[in-house]
């Protein structure tokens, strides 16, 4: 996986040996995902973007961004995962592309970035002030933030797919994933937010502007356009409080002067 052949991936990724695969097959899907969602409030066209994606995996989806924006940079703290997305890097041979074995607590560009994405990573950072803080900092005026977090108040536990398990104190949650050998230590994705707080951090960070937003197109999302996903797309749309108890949220935000 890595030189050292060490897999450092999070136990909910080991877990499930097909999550790369599946990401690579939505890598493009995602990609057009962020940009729908997106696009009423660039403020450039999407040529002109650089893009900063936080937590960017095995790099699939920053890989197709940059086959559609300027410039892209790809952060990801999990060394083997940043192994395979340099690697798949030079395979598409995109200029435009870097990647960065990188923590966002220890990332300093300011003022560079039209749009930073956070694709399912937020729930997997102890310190989110200080993450939003940074992709703040990073963002050019007008820029903007695609985030996609699920809601902890969401019965099943969408890493390991276990009711309540996000409901439970952290060494309760360790002892069911222990006992259902779904896993040994959730401190890697034990901190999705709720509808209230992920709009506290938000604001919090300088945010003032945000939206929860329906993706236009649900076919490029990880499901794609199934009953449910329509269904709950069409009750969201009729009924914004609901997103307090929705599956996950899918919010884009702005940074003004």
């Amino acid at each position: 996986m890595t030189n050292s052949h060490i897999d450092d991936r999070p136990w909910y990724e080991r877990a499930h040996s097909g999550m790369a695969r599946v990401r690579a097959e939505m890598g493009e899907k995602l990609a057009a995902l962020v940009l729908e969602t997106c696009g009423p409030y660039l403020a450039k066209p999407v040529s002109q973007l650089d893009v900063l994606d936080c937590g960017c995996g095995y790099g699939q989806t920053a890989i197709a961004l940059a086959s559609r924006c300027r410039y892209v940079l790809g952060i990801e703290p999990c060394q083997s995962m940043y192994d395979q997305a340099v690697a798949l890097a030079q395979q598409a041979q995109r200029p435009n592309l870097e990647f960065e074995n990188c923590s966002i607590h220890r990332f300093t560009k300011t003022g560079c970035f039209d749009l930073a994405i956070l694709d399912n990573v937020l729930e997997h950072i102890s310190d989110q002030h200080d993450a939003l803080a940074r992709l703040y900092q990073a963002l050019r005026t007008n820029g903007l933030l695609f985030v996609v977090v699920p809601n902890k108040l969401w019965p099943v536990e969408v890493h390991y797919g276990l009711p309540f398990l996000s409901y439970l104190p952290l060494p309760l949650a360790n002892l069911y994933l222990r006992a259902t050998g779904r896993g040994k230590d959730y401190s890697d994705a034990c901190f999705a937010p709720t509808y209230w707080g992920i709009r506290r951090l938000l604001r919090k960070a300088g945010f003032h502007d945000h939206w929860f937003i329906v993706p236009p197109n649900l076919s490029n999302t990880m499901k794609g356009a199934v009953w449910y996903y329509r269904l709950g797309a069409t009750l969201l749309r009729a009924a914004p409080w609901l997103w307090c108890i929705s599956k996950a949220f899918v919010i884009v935000a702005r940074k003004h002067k």
